[in-house]
C-alpha cells in the first residue's frame, strides 16, 4: 500500500492512500506519528493506541481492517514484595 503524507496548515499533517479517493485519509498531529502509522499497517499490525486504530479504519476498508494483526498484550511483571 503506498500513502501520501501531505502538510496541512491548520492541523499538522494528513495521510491520504495515493490512488483512492480523499474520503481515505486521517489527521495527524506529527510527522512521526504519520510515519508510525504507515509502518503499522505495512506491517500488518494494527496500532495500540486508540487514536491510530481510528486512523486505520479511515485509511483502510472493512476487510484489510479486519486483517490487522491485534497487538500482543503487554507484560506486568508483579512485584512479589508487597504480599503480606
Amino acid at each position: 500500500m503506498e500513502f501520501i503524507v501531505l502538510k496541512d496548515s491548520t492541523r499538522g499533517y494528513v495521510v491520504k492512500r495515493k490512488d483512492y479517493p480523499y474520503e481515505f485519509h486521517a489527521h495527524l498531529t506529527t510527522l512521526n506519528g504519520c510515519r508510525q502509522l504507515i509502518y503499522y499497517i505495512n506491517q500488518g499490525l494494527l496500532p495500540r493506541s486508540t487514536y491510530l486504530q481510528g486512523s486505520a479504519r479511515r485509511l483502510l476498508n472493512d476487510t484489510e481492517y479486519q486483517q490487522l494483526k491485534k497487538p500482543k498484550q503487554r507484560y506486568y511483571n508483579k512485584s512479589g514484595s508487597n504480599k503480606r
